[in-house]
């Protein structure tokens, strides 16, 4: 893996696995929003952690949940350098319907700005 390929990769150690660190943040996170994405965030005072909630409900076959499961991770892995150390878990507030990557990216990049900016005023006052 090249120098570039490893500064912007997603170890094991910047996933959220654990149902009760999901618990954790559910309860105590400040939720955000942006276009069609939801983030529910928490201070964790390491680095910015990434969780999933893709829910079958909004995007029922598999194929549909999988690719925005990669592309939300994708969007992360460009973007975990600019967050403050939050553990973050990213769903969707509804079905992206025709949206292409791109349009979904641009969508993703609003919301990692909105928490950026949320958390950075929370924690200045």
């Amino acid at each position: 893996m090249s120098a570039s390929g490893s500064a912007q990769a997603f170890p094991p150690q910047r996933r959220l696995r654990r149902a009760a660190d999901f618990r954790r943040l559910y309860a105590q996170g400040r939720r955000l929003a942006a276009d069609g994405f939801t983030a529910v965030v928490l201070p964790n005072g390491l680095a910015p952690r990434l969780g999933l909630s893709v829910a079958a409900r909004i995007l029922r076959r598999a194929v549909e949940r999988n690719r925005m499961r990669r592309l939300i991770r994708e969007s992360f892995r460009h973007h975990q350098h600019d967050l403050p150390p939050l553990d973050i878990v990213v769903g969707l507030r509804g079905s992206p319907g025709n949206a292409g990557n791109a349009q979904l990216r641009r969508s993703l990049e609003r919301l990692w700005q909105k928490i950026s900016s949320a958390c950075a005023s929370s924690s200045a006052s």
